[in-house]
């Protein structure tokens, strides 16, 4: 039972198990569907059933052939989706009843093996006819790979279905589900494997086993029938049957597949990185004019501001504090960075974080068995319906800095024949906000192909476009791209090096020449206000709390996330159709391409030289055609032997 949001920890994505049983341990009968499951409906007397003989066997091929939908989860030796395998399969077909079909060969009795009960099941898991339910059913795909199958959709997933109608909830695993919606508590992995999963799933009592798998898979049933007419209801079949579980296997092959990771490039890096930061370190100690640890913020703080009283040379006010003094965090150390040391320590910390939290972890992530990263994709990790992804968090791998760049050159194709091709949507959010909000001259320019930059700046400014300078032009693009995210005069005057009244004189002049966006921020507030929430292009909703806060940091945090989550959210509807589409259109023509990463606008994929022509106009055109907007989608490709070089 995968109750979780992917690889972490026993369920909450929980399967242990490993170790063969006692191969003399008598196999129960059927085992008593528990009481308390009569608390939230159980349908008609039924039985948690042990396929453990050729007549059940037979009982569970009847009650598949004649279903129209059913569940089917996976109980494993861990969560390592290359390395770890299948000791049993739960089904439920209808609510109260379930069968539990073990993998393992001392489970099995009456001339049943393993392989020979998954050629009986093969069929109705890799036909298309009935509709396949699970709770977090990314990883059951990849476990039933490792065991040679390959289950075919349509999928429905309760995880990712629960997200959907509350994706501001801090957890969708089946035990939070279960309690939250059936008002049952499920029972606890920890009673078969342990608190720490310290003992194997395969020794649990086979009668425990088969009562777990069974309930697992009878309350995800239960949790189904639940959850779909309340999708209906809040409009969100589209996203969950067109975008969200086309989606999920397109990931779980990704993860399987993973990225090929050169450690002997990031070991040179990082020791690069060792001599610079080093340099930096004693390029500190000089300015300081002493030796102190500069990874201790008290000790920091006592020289910045109590022995060299910085904020006082500077004459600088309203610094961030802590309770204990003066904070030293970025944003202050960049308030004083005219000063030589604060800005010596930012580019310290910089240097020594990008060894410490990339370059030295990364390697550490590689799988020996492939030496591949294998990330995991959360759908169901954030709240505008963008993915997310762990261990490593590629969301996160710098790319602003030169530096930062540099991880990428790691990220290779993993033979010498293929390279990387790497696309990317350009000013997408952009693009939508001149779709939603029907503005014409941004729409105009868009169409036109110009710098829309140099034209916002034009606009506001009332001069020709082949006037505008750089200044003008850096100002206009903050607050193009600031404005959804509820850029106000003070952050843009921090940016631009402007003064508030000047800052502000040009946020006024900006929704003056763009009124029908000063008009979509105000109608996405007010939509917010009065359904609860905001929606996507597509319908995907996301709940909004603190708009009546009478705290107003609180209410103008929450207008905020009422003005980008369309914008967000529409963006990450787009990028997951665009996935969809390539991987189809890879598949319809039989190239090998493979997809690799999705990082915010950005897919990357692992190509074979020979088929890069044909690659790169197939995802062209997926990604340009994932959408119809006012304006055109523009893609950015590139290739090269690297993700630094694609890019």
């Amino acid at each position: 039972a995968k109750t979780g949001q992917g690889t972490f920890g026993f369920d909450d994505g929980e399967d242990g198990g490993g170790d063969e049983a006692d191969a003399g341990e008598q196999a129960p009968d059927a085992v008593p569907v528990p009481h308390a499951a009569e608390r939230i409906d159980p349908g008609p007397v039924a039985a948690y059933v042990l396929v453990n003989t050729q007549e059940r066997l037979s009982q569970l091929r009847t009650a598949l052939s004649g279903a129209s939908e059913f569940v089917f989860d996976t109980e494993t030796t861990g969560l390592d989706i290359l390395g770890d395998r299948a000791i049993g399969m739960s089904f439920a077909v209808a609510r109260g009843g379930a069968f539990y079909l073990p993998l393992l060969p001392q489970h099995l009795g009456d001339g049943l093996t393993p392989a020979g009960v998954l050629a009986a099941v093969r069929g109705f898991l890799e036909s298309g006819d009935a509709v396949k339910i699970g709770h977090n059913l990314k990883f059951d795909l990849q476990m039933l790979e490792n065991a040679g199958l390959e289950p075919e959709g349509p999928f429905r997933d309760t995880m990712v279905m629960d997200w959907l109608l509350d994706a501001t909830a801090r957890t969708h695993g089946l035990d939070a589900c279960c309690l939250k919606h059936l008002n049952y508590e499920k029972i606890k992995t920890s009673t078969l494997i342990g608190d720490k999963g310290e003992k194997p799933m395969a020794d649990a009592p086979l009668d425990e086993l088969t009562r777990y798998a069974c309930e697992d898979a009878d309350l995800t049933l239960r949790l189904y029938h639940f959850l779909r007419p309340r999708i209906g209801e809040k409009g969100l079949d589209g996203v969950l049957v067109d975008v969200e579980m086309p989606l999920l296997p397109i990931l779980a092959r990704m993860e399987r597949y993973g990225v090929f990771v050169d450690t002997e490039v990031l070991g040179k890096f990082s020791d690069r990185l060792k001599i610079l930061a080093d340099e930096y370190e004693q390029k500190i100690y000089e300015l300081a004019g002493e030796r102190f640890n500069i990874n201790s913020p008290k000790q920091l703080g006592t020289l910045l501001f109590e022995k060299l009283k910085l904020q006082e040379k500077l004459g600088i006010k309203g610094l961030k504090k802590t309770k204990t003094g003066y904070s030293t965090d970025e944003s202050v150390l960049v308030r004083l960075s005219g000063h030589p040391l604060p800005k010596a320590i930012l580019e310290y910390r910089s240097v020594t974080k990008l060894k410490n939290t990339y370059v030295d972890m990364l390697p550490q992530l590689v799988n020996p068995k492939d030496n591949r990263i294998h990330t995991s994709f959360h759908q169901t990790g954030t709240a505008t319906g963008r993915l997310s992804s762990s261990d490593p968090n590629l969301q996160n791998i710098p790319i602003r800095t030169e530096l930062g760049q540099e991880i990428r050159k790691a990220f290779k194709a993993s033979s010498p024949d293929s390279e990387i091709v790497s696309a990317d949507y350009s000013q997408i959010e952009l693009r939508l906000l001149a779709h939603l909000a029907g503005e014409e001259a941004l729409t105009k320019a868009f169409n036109e192909g110009a710098d829309i930059h140099r034209i916002t700046a034009a606009k506001v400014l009332g001069i020709a476009p082949e006037l505008v300078d750089g200044a003008a032009r850096s100002k206009a693009k903050a607050i193009n791209f600031g404005i959804i995210y509820g850029m106000g005069p003070r952050r843009l005057a921090q940016q631009t090096g402007v003064s508030l009244k000047e800052a502000a004189d040009f946020i006024a002049k900006y929704f003056a020449s763009y009124p029908r966006i000063e008009r979509f921020v105000e109608d996405s507030i007010q939509n917010a206000k009065d359904h609860g929430g905001s929606r996507t292009m597509l319908g995907r909703f996301r709940p909004i709390d603190g708009l009546a806060a009478i705290n107003g940091r609180d209410a103008n945090a929450a207008e905020n996330i009422a003005v980008n989550s369309p914008l967000q959210g529409s963006a990450a509807d787009l990028i997951k159709l665009a996935m969809i589409k390539v991987d189809g259109e890879l598949k319809r023509r039989g190239l090998n391409a493979r997809m690799l990463l999705q990082v915010h606008d950005e897919l990357v994929f692992e190509c074979p030289r020979g088929e890069r022509a044909e690659v790169e106009l197939v995802i062209a055109d997926a990604m340009r055609g994932a959408m119809q907007l006012a304006v055109p989608l523009e893609v950015s490709i590139g290739h090269g032997d690297n993700w630094l070089a694609a890019h």
